[in-house]
């Protein structure tokens, strides 16, 4: 069997490494844009998380996409073949991290510590009145992900819930009983700029918005506008549309938006390899591919 490693810009070395360490028998190749016609035409797997536009075309054989992360949104290519399965990795200790970082940020926006960095730079030991926080939190999302993070936002006193689009509350009625709002949602067709100025108007004046999952979810434009107008506090932004993000983004030099490089949480590369070649020896057998999505819906 011919795997094809999509891991870039990520290096594929320490995958091939780990993979081989499980199934020597496997033979792994690392995507390079010089790769021929005839290579790829071997190609039965591919593992990663983004597919070059075109590449599938190249791939008569391909029957199988995993993906390394908890997305697939950029394995979806339009081309890709109706029989070819994707499924994708479900890390509890990604789950966890995210969760962490999830946390970390509502805490930093509901005890003010972003007012106190500011005093800090300015030498000035004032201090002001900080009550528990208990802050309604919403977690748009509730797969392991947004399950996760509910469960540790719970842990710390916040008054946490999931919502999903099959919900019967609508988004808007849910978005104006948030204190705090977290996107975990999943990115299709149906959840791109989600969050626009409407929705973001929905939100209590004074709220705040957290993002792990996709930046498409979110119209920036719309996001800076609430902000700066003081609509809403604040955002933490883990994911943007465009990544990396341009130094001339406008995202930067808005105050009360942080902005970190999409490191809520990764799945190591042991567990990703682990992962796979379980799968892998499950298909082998015969069985249906784990963690399998439903292509329709984008999860």
């Amino acid at each position: 069997m011919k795997v094809l490693l999509l891991t870039m810009p990520t290096p594929a070395a320490p995958f091939i490494e780990a993979i081989a360490a499980r199934a020597p028998e496997l033979e792994l190749v690392e995507y390079r844009s010089a790769l021929g016609d005839a290579e790829l035409a071997a190609i039965d797997v591919a593992l990663g998380w983004r597919m070059p536009a075109g590449l599938q075309a190249r791939m008569p054989r391909l029957g199988w996409v995993c993906s390394i992360g908890a997305g697939v949104d950029k394995l979806l290519d339009p081309d890709l073949a109706p029989h070819v399965i994707v499924s994708r990795i479900v890390d509890p200790e990604q789950a966890a991290g995210i969760a962490q970082y999830v946390v970390t940020m509502v805490l930093r926006h509901a005890r003010d510590l972003e007012a106190y960095e500011a005093r800090q730079r300015g030498r000035s030991w004032q201090r002001q009145p900080t009550p528990l926080a208990t802050h309604r939190v919403t977690v748009l999302g509730t797969g392991a992900i947004g399950a996760t993070i509910v469960d540790w936002l719970g842990r710390v006193g916040l008054r946490a819930r999931g919502w999903n689009r099959r919900a019967t509350e609508t988004l808007d009625a849910v978005l104006a009983q948030s204190d705090v709002v977290v996107c975990a949602l999943p990115l299709t067709d149906a959840t791109e700029d989600l969050l626009d100025a409407g929705a973001l108007a929905a939100m209590p004046h004074g709220s705040y918005l957290v993002n792990v999952a996709r930046g498409a979810l979110v119209v920036e434009a719309d996001l800076i506008a609430a902000v700066r107008s003081g609509h809403l506090s604040g955002a933490a932004l883990d994911v943007q549309r465009r990544e990396p993000l341009p130094a001339d983004d406008p995202l930067w030099s808005v105050p009360g938006i942080t902005i970190t490089p999409h490191i809520a949480a990764q799945s190591s590369t042991e567990v990703i390899a682990a992962q796979f070649v379980a799968a892998l020896r499950t298909v082998q057998r015969g069985d249906a591919v784990p963690n399998a999505i439903d292509r329709a819906r984008g999860y």
